[in-house]
C-alpha cells in the first residue's frame, strides 16, 4: 500500500500506476467557476459556464509521471471520451472533432496534456504544442449556452492558466491518500508557496466554490 498523508496530487501521479488514478473537479483561479463539457456545444468544448455550481468530475488518465489524459466522468455517450487539443480550430479543447463532429475515443498527440503540479492541488497544464491551457477573456455564446472556452495558447502562467484540482477520489485501490485541504488558510499557503496572487474577492469565491 503505497500511504500519501500530505495532500500531494503531484505525489499520488508519481505513485500511480498507468491508467486512471483520480477523478477531481478543474477550478480556474479567476474564481469564474469550474470546467466542464457542455455536450453538442461548439463540437463539445470545454468550458467555465459562470454561476454553474453544479459538480462536474473529470477522470484522470495517467500516462507517464507527467503526462494524462482527461475523460469526464460523466460522458456525453455511453463511451469514454477524451479531452483533445484542436490545432485544427484554434487550438480550443473539445471531446468532439470540429467539422466531422466525431467522438474523441482514443488518446494520440491531441489527447496527451502535460500536468505540472504547483504545491499540493494547483495544476500547470499544457497541450502537445506546448502551450498553457488557458481560459478565453471572452465569453462565447451559441445557440442556448454560454461559457469560457479554453485554449493550448498561453505562454504565462497567469490567473487564466493557473488550475485548482478538487480531488473527488483515487481510482488505485493500493494507494492511500489523506485528500487536500480547501480551507481558506489551506488555500492561503498553497497561493504563497507558488507565488500566486490572488484579490481578496477572488480569493473568497474560490473558497465557497470549493467548500
Amino acid at each position: 500500500m503505497k500511504v500519501i498523508s500530505n495532500g500531494s496530487l503531484h505525489e499520488l501521479l508519481q505513485a500511480a500506476e498507468n491508467g486512471p488514478f483520480m477523478t477531481a473537479e478543474i477550478y480556474s483561479l479567476t474564481a469564474l467557476g469550474n470546467v466542464r463539457v457542455s455536450c453538442n456545444w461548439l463540437y463539445s468544448s470545454l468550458n467555465i459556464e459562470q454561476g454553474n455550481g453544479a459538480e462536474f468530475l473529470w477522470q484522470f488518465n495517467k500516462i507517464d509521471d507527467g503526462h494524462v489524459a482527461l475523460s469526464p466522468a460523466s460522458s456525453c455517450i455511453s463511451q469514454t471520451i477524451f479531452a483533445s487539443v484542436r490545432d485544427d480550430i484554434g487550438y480550443y479543447l473539445q471531446v468532439q472533432a470540429p467539422y466531422s463532429a466525431d467522438w474523441i475515443k482514443a488518446v494520440g498527440r491531441d489527447e496527451t496534456i502535460g500536468l505540472k503540479m504547483h504545491d499540493f492541488t494547483i495544476a500547470e497544464l499544457t497541450g502537445f504544442n506546448g502551450s498553457l491551457f488557458t481560459l478565453d477573456s471572452a465569453i462565447s455564446s451559441h445557440q442556448n449556452h454560454s461559457g469560457y472556452r479554453i485554449r493550448s495558447i498561453g505562454t504565462t502562467f497567469s490567473k487564466e492558466s493557473q488550475w485548482y484540482l478538487k480531488i473527488k477520489e483515487t481510482l488505485q485501490a493500493d494507494i492511500a491518500f489523506s485528500g487536500s485541504d480547501h480551507s481558506l488558510q489551506g488555500i492561503k499557503n498553497q497561493l504563497s508557496n507558488a507565488s500566486i496572487n490572488l484579490s481578496d474577492e477572488a480569493l473568497a469565491t474560490l473558497v465557497k466554490q470549493l467548500n
